[in-house]
């Protein structure tokens, strides 16, 4: 859970002079001390995530920045250093309790002279770690490069980043950039140098004097297979590593010959905060496990009408399609949590809606991304950007299978205009766990290049696919033997009341659906093709299949399962087809969900289609991976 505090200005005589000189990148004709911002119209929040006791604090405003105090060791807070000028900024409090922080503004004309406060509540003492452990470990980070700070410095007892902070790749001729760390989940930890095979170490060391030289400098190191823990001191969270450790940049003897005590700062599905301080000077370093290359599109640019736009929610959270209380979701800077208690079985069980006001048009192309976690492994979160009241409208309608604590990326770039008057956002995560945390952040829709980012090109489907191949598991089993190949399942059903199954006809491996009568949602026109093929546990299978289409429809579902259990399945995946146009769906490498299966089933969907519609189907091909 996360509680949103909003700050409540409190007015402090200043009493020190100014620690900092505000700075500007504008150019402007002078300073103006009646343009000096004051700390009582800022709007500041503390949100909290009791998960993980991670305190989020922002100031909301433009031109300005935070000076954030944090008051230690009794100390009229004062007299303490400003802790960061990051915002927002994120930090971990250990224990429960109320607490305050403090801030001053800044603008280009200064500072301001009184102090706001804001206060926040920590439900919970970091007694478990479980939620900590579970964010670090099964993944591989690195350096974030391209971060403003991923390597920095400032005074002890601050985050670190007052006196210097790295640029994008600015260290790159040292070769820290390649390095990754691995922490597992039985707290082990492995460093690997990566390719240039070298550490990075801070030229006031005097460690490994073969390779000390008059700057920093590297140092060639294997990898290294060592442990970690977590532990609290006060109200610190620290990750400590034995003496010895390697770590990608060593600021310090103390940090090599002792303990590697590093300050958790804050951790998110894909990205790590972490101070060492030796009492003299804190480091800063930014780790990411996020995938490399493409981001997705800029969230925080202009161009995104997500970032200003307006919504409501609506619900269907309904196990076994019982309904029951709606789920909770939660914002924090712009990720949006949503809590799942109860175990769901089937897509469409857990349905969050942001029904916007964003506006899009037909003669203007649009790109889209976002980025989706899970606390627990999920098998199909279905993302869906549709007209608002209109099901059969949609930009996409995609499921995406998430890994506990592994962020993905999901993207659609240049896709065709629709006229919308309003568009609805659908995040559906049925078929969750019981206790289940989806969150979904960095939502982006704008208009196609408007902010300069450009998605890579699909990576090119090496796989052969050919029908007549006899690797081909569907000709041999079942269409080179004609009817008594498979048999047949229908659902056919207009709003959800069955009727008469629609005409199937199978001639050679070609096989035509006809579907007289329209649909309007999906699973109410399913096709089920049961066959004997069996599909083996942990072993990669490819699909594909060629559509032929009397009319548009969009939306077409694809799903091979066992015929045991619609939740053992390779895939579920939509297509929209266009009117007379030849459609190949490829899906290259995918593998059962829970295990073997001893029958598999081919399952379509046209649910929403026309009516009068018409789809071939042949060249199916079913094959184990090519290895």
């Amino acid at each position: 859970m996360k509680h949103n505090i909003f700050s409540k200005a409190l007015l402090i005589a200043a009493t020190a002079g100014l620690a900092l000189s505000a700075c500007s990148p504008e150019d402007f004709d002078g300073v103006s001390e009646a343009g000096l911002p004051l700390a009582e119209n800022a709007k500041v929040t503390a949100s909290v995530d009791d998960e993980t006791n991670t305190v989020t604090f922002h100031m909301e405003g433009d031109g300005i920045y935070p000076m954030w105090y944090i008051p230690v060791d009794g100390k009229e807070v004062t007299k303490n250093p400003v802790y960061s000028t990051v915002n927002p900024l994120q930090k971990i409090w250990v224990n429960s309790g109320d607490y305050k922080v403090y801030y001053r503004v800044g603008n280009r004309n200064g500072m301001s002279q009184g102090m706001g406060e804001t206060t926040f509540h920590v439900t919970n003492t970091l007694v478990d770690f479980s939620e900590i452990v579970g964010k670090l470990s099964g993944k591989e980070w690195r350096i974030a490069a391209t971060e403003p700070a991923h390597l920095a410095c400032g005074p002890s007892g601050t985050d670190g980043t007052e006196w210097w902070k790295a640029g994008a790749n600015e260290k790159a001729e040292f070769g820290v950039y390649d390095d990754r760390l691995t922490f597992g989940a039985d707290y082990s930890y492995t460093y690997n140098p990566g390719a240039g095979g070298t550490m990075y170490v801070n030229t006031g060391c005097s460690l490994f004097p073969d390779y000390h030289q008059d700057t920093d400098y590297m140092v060639p190191v294997s990898e290294q297979h060592s442990s970690y823990q977590l532990s609290a001191e006060g109200d610190d969270l620290y990750l400590v590593m034995p003496a010895n450790t390697y770590f990608p940049y060593i600021p310090a003897d103390a940090a090599y010959n002792g303990e590697l005590r590093l300050r958790v700062e804050s951790i998110t599905g894909s990205t790590m905060v972490l101070v060492w301080d030796d009492g003299n000077i804190a480091w800063h370093y930014i780790l990411t496990c996020a995938s490399e290359g493409f981001q997705g599109f800029d969230s925080n640019s202009n161009c995104n009408m997500w970032k200003n736009c307006q919504f409501t929610n609506e619900f269907f959270y309904a196990p076994g399609w019982t309904q029951i209380d709606n789920p909770t979701v939660t914002e924090k800077n712009g990720a949006y949590t949503i809590e799942l208690p109860t175990a769901t079985t089937e897509q469409w069980q857990a349905q969050v809606k942001f029904l916007t006001d964003m506006t899009t048009n037909s003669v203007t192309n649009y790109d889209f991304s976002c980025k989706l976690t899970s606390n627990t492994d999920h098998p199909g979160v279905t993302l869906k950007l549709v007209k608002t009241g209109d099901d059969d409208t949609f930009y996409f309608m995609e499921r995406i299978d998430l890994k506990a604590n592994q962020e993905v990326l999901f993207y659609k770039s240049d896709m065709a205009g629709i006229d919308m008057d309003n568009v609805t956002l659908v995040v559906d995560g049925g078929g969750n766990t019981d206790g289940t945390k989806l969150t979904i952040s960095n939502i982006d829709l704008q208009e196609h290049k408007c902010d300069g980012v450009e998605a890579p090109a699909e990576e090119e489907d090496k796989t052969v696919y050919n029908y007549n191949s006899a690797s081909n598991l569907w000709k041999s089993h079942v269409d080179d033997k004609g009817d008594a190949g498979f048999s047949t399942f229908f659902y056919y059903a207009p709003g959800w009341n069955q009727i008469a199954d629609p005409d199937l006809t199978a001639d050679n491996g070609h096989y035509t659906v006809e579907l007289p009568t329209a649909t309007f949602l999906q699973w109410q026109a399913q096709v089920h093709l049961i066959t004997d093929i069996p599909g083996e546990a942990d072993t990669p299978y490819d699909f594909s299949c060629k559509f032929l289409a009397k009319k548009d429809i969009k939306g077409v579902t694809i799903k091979i399962t066992d015929t045991s259990s619609d939740d053992n399945f390779f895939f579920i995946k939509n297509y929209d087809l266009k009117a007379g146009e030849e459609y190949q769906v490829k899906v290259p490498a995918t593998v059962l969900q829970e295990g073997a299966a001893q029958k598999l089933k081919l399952v379509f969907d046209f649910g929403g289609n026309p009516e009068g519609e018409k789809v071939e189907i042949y060249d199916i091909i079913f094959q184990k991976t090519a290895q």
